[in-house]
């Protein structure tokens, strides 16, 4: 797998709830060697650990799994390393070495120490401190990969981006669950002693008391107020009921006797099954939210979907009366419903993506409703988000609009970057203009030429006394294949195309 996300090394908690950001891989103007970011580190006990599959893809290591035993073994060349979940003891060619941290299972991805696999295969490993990336120097590329603290809260495994005291989150700080910074959102405000420092009671609660089935519904968090309805903490109220609900993959399933429920926290989409598994989507006025770790519904969603009613008496008592609903609340063909979580998520991550980005610049896009590549815009060309619906979206760049269908987030990802790209660069408008096109002309820099046409598959080099002279290869591509590029003392001088 490639970049994962165009990250910078840097990622604020904002950013990271957002789910995407930007960044440009910084060339070298004498050097052709590519460089890529990688934010998929965790740093657990003082080292960095990173996917195995992610890291044996950029080295280029051939990657074998016994699942029996837990081995893995990486093969590259003449080096085969050997390694085994949860044991500190490796193989490299044969020859043991004790790892401080040994490889494990985190989620549902196996991680292993990124100094000892880089290593092993003959990288220079340096760890930033500052920007708190590590830095993998091969023969073929730079690597740049963030890390950030890895732990369990609760029995909740979290990532975390923030101010940081005695290696412990202290200050202001994000964290979301899982093993990846742009997880399910799990807190974001301040932090004392690696623990969140919650409010005694959100804002906005305005004293509202909620009973159900006549009893007082005790919580530690208190009814809210949003977008003027009340909201109540979810999972109190499913307790309550005795509704059987558990969270998938940041869907909340909620198990009512006459239907199955999906939704998601911060989402206004609802899916839901009735009696024949025959599905429904709607979008809700009043979506569920999410603040500080806790999921709230507005009571309108627990009377329209979860067949409660509703009396509102006096001094802001607020009355829910329901029969029990832990009758036939196992019932669902699981093949449907693990369809429909699937589907949600890509739906609710792909608008809060459109919602949270209007303008959007263009990397590689799919062919759109139009039949052209690219959808016939430019690279780099600022797109604007006219209309969506999923993972389904209409861009325009003034002149003319486009849709285009995404099956996946990862896709929509490669596909955009969420600032111009050219900004950063004090280059010519003349010379934008042609990467635009993803052209190339005399006199532009090597740097100039990585950002229209890419790295080369070859780099044929020679220094003299009359400077360094450099034939870059590019044998097929988006851009025609058997061109030939030739520098001198990083300046394009002239181009040959083989037919």
């Amino acid at each position: 797998m490639k970049i994962k996300f165009r990250l910078s090394q840097t990622v604020s908690a904002t950013l990271a709830s957002a789910m995407l950001v930007t960044a440009v891989p910084a060339f070298a103007a004498n050097s052709a060697k590519p460089g890529v970011n990688m934010d998929i580190g965790i740093q657990v006990d003082g080292r960095v650990l990173v996917p195995l599959r992610d890291i044996s893809d950029e080295l280029g290591a051939k990657l074998s799994w016994e699942e029996s035993t837990k081995s893995i073994t990486l093969t590259k060349d003449s080096t085969t390393v050997q390694l085994k979940i949860g044991d500190p003891t490796v193989q490299v060619n044969g020859k043991s070495q004790t790892l401080d941290v040994p490889p494990q299972i985190k989620g549902d991805q196996t991680f292993v120490p990124v100094r000892f696999v880089a290593e092993a295969f003959g990288a220079k490993v340096e760890w930033d401190t500052e920007a708190q990336s590590t830095h993998i120097d091969t023969k073929e590329k730079d690597m740049y990969i963030s890390a950030r603290p890895y732990f369990e809260l609760d029995g909740v495994p979290l990532v975390y981006d923030g101010e940081m005291k005695n290696g412990l989150p202290d200050g202001k700080g994000f964290a979301a669950k899982g093993t990846s910074i742009y997880g399910e959102k799990w807190y974001e405000g301040q932090w004392k002693d690696g623990k969140p420092v919650r409010e005694e009671a959100p804002p906005g609660t305005e004293g509202y008391k909620i009973y159900v089935n006549g009893s007082y519904l005790k919580s530690d968090y208190a009814p809210i107020v949003r977008n003027n309805a009340v909201y109540v903490p979810l999972w109190a109220v499913l307790g309550k009921v005795n509704a059987s609900a558990q969270a998938v993959d940041g869907v909340i399933r909620i198990n009512h006797p006459s239907r199955i429920l999906l939704l998601r926290a911060n989402s206004n989409l609802l899916t839901y099954y009735g009696g024949k598994m025959d599905s429904h989507t709607v979008r809700l006025d009043f979506p569920p939210i999410s603040e500080n770790d806790v999921i709230y519904v507005p009571l309108v969603f627990l009377t329209d979907y979860m067949d409660m009613k509703i009396v509102w008496g006096e001094q802001q008592r607020v009355d829910l009366t329901v029969g029990d609903l832990s009758k036939n609340n196992t019932w669902g063909q699981q093949g449907i419903i693990s369809d429909g979580i699937k589907k949600l998520r890509l739906d609710s991550d792909a608008e809060a993506i459109w919602k949270n980005y209007p303008n959007l610049w263009v990397d590689s896009l799919p062919r759109g409703s139009d039949g052209a590549m690219n959808g016939g815009f430019e690279r780099f060309e600022q797109l604007a988000v006219i209309s969506y619906s999923g993972p389904t979206v209409v861009l325009s760049n003034g002149s003319k609009n486009v849709q285009f269908n995404f099956d996946s987030i990862e896709a929509i990802h490669r596909s955009f970057f969420t600032a111009d790209p050219l900004a950063q660069f004090d280059w010519p408008e003349s010379v934008k203009s042609v990467i635009r096109q993803q052209k190339v002309r005399i006199g532009m820099t090597q740097e100039q030429v990585l950002m229209s046409w890419g790295k080369p598959d070859d780099v044929n080099k020679t220094t003299g006394s009359f400077g360094t002279f450099e034939q870059w290869v590019y044998r097929g591509s988006s851009i025609g294949s058997g061109n030939y590029l030739y520098f001198t003392d990083g300046v394009l001088t002239s181009s040959q195309t083989l037919k």
